[in-house]
C-alpha cells in the first residue's frame, strides 16, 4: 500500500467508514497474514502503551482499571491479542446468528486489524502529547474512544452487509456479553500459567 493510498484509507476510515470498510474487504488479504499482522500489532500497541504508562501514567484513564500484571508489555500483548481474537470470533458468530452475510470472518479480521493500525497511530500521538501537552493527550484519548465506537459499528455493518447501524450496534453489544465470558476463561488460563511459572 503506497503512502497516498494509506492516507486516503485513513481519511475514509475517519469520515467515510463504510467506504473504507469496502476498500479493505475488497483487498482479499490472506487470513494467515492477517492473524500474523494482528499479533504484531498487539505487540507494538502493548509496547507503546507500556511506554505511555512509564512516561505519564495519568494520561490514559483506562490505566487505573488494568491489573498491575498487565503493566508488563509481554502480558499485555498476550491479553490484547487474546481479546482481539475473541472479538473477531464473537462478532462473526453473533452477526451470523442475526442474519449477517456468510463468510464474514475474514472481513471482520481485516477490519479489526486495520483498526489496530489506527490505534497504534493514536497511541503514538498520545505518547508525544503526554510529554508536551498532557491535557490535550487525555482529550485525544477520549475523542478517539468515542469516534472509534462509531467506526466499529460502521465496520460491523459493512462486514455483515446489514445496511442497518442499529443492528450492527446490537451485534457489538451481544458480542460484549460473549466476550466477557470468553475473556474470563482466557484470563483464568493466563493466571494459571503465570502462577505455574512462578
Amino acid at each position: 500500500m503506497i503512502p497516498d493510498h494509506f492516507k486516503e484509507l485513513v481519511r475514509q476510515t475517519l469520515f467515510q467508514p463504510h467506504e473504507a470498510a469496502r476498500a479493505l474487504i475488497e483487498m482479499r488479504l490472506p487470513r494467515q497474514g492477517l492473524w500474523m499482522a494482528l499479533a504484531l500489532l498487539s505487540v507494538l500497541n502493548s509496547i507503546v502503551y507500556s511506554l505511555s504508562l512509564q512516561l505519564s501514567p495519568p494520561t490514559d484513564p483506562s490505566a487505573a482499571l488494568m491489573p498491575p500484571a498487565f503493566h508488563s508489555p509481554i502480558l499485555f500483548a498476550i491479553f490484547l491479542f487474546g481479546a482481539l481474537a475473541i472479538t473477531v470470533i464473537a462478532l462473526h458468530y453473533v452477526g451470523q446468528g442475526l442474519g449477517g452475510a456468510p463468510g464474514s470472518m475474514d472481513d471482520i479480521l481485516v477490519l479489526l486489524t486495520w483498526l489496530q493500525v489506527l490505534r497504534l497511530m493514536v497511541q503514538l500521538a498520545v505518547l508525544v502529547l503526554a510529554l508536551v501537552a498532557p491535557v490535550l493527550g487525555a482529550l485525544v484519548v477520549m475523542v478517539a474512544a468515542v469516534w472509534g465506537i462509531y467506526i466499529l459499528i460502521s465496520f460491523v455493518d459493512a462486514a455483515h452487509r446489514f445496511g442497518n447501524m442499529f443492528k450492527a450496534a446490537g451485534v457489538i453489544i451481544l458480542s460484549l456479553v460473549a466476550m466477557a465470558i470468553g475473556l474470563s476463561a482466557f484470563l483464568s488460563l493466563v493466571g494459571v500459567v503465570v502462577m505455574g511459572g512462578g
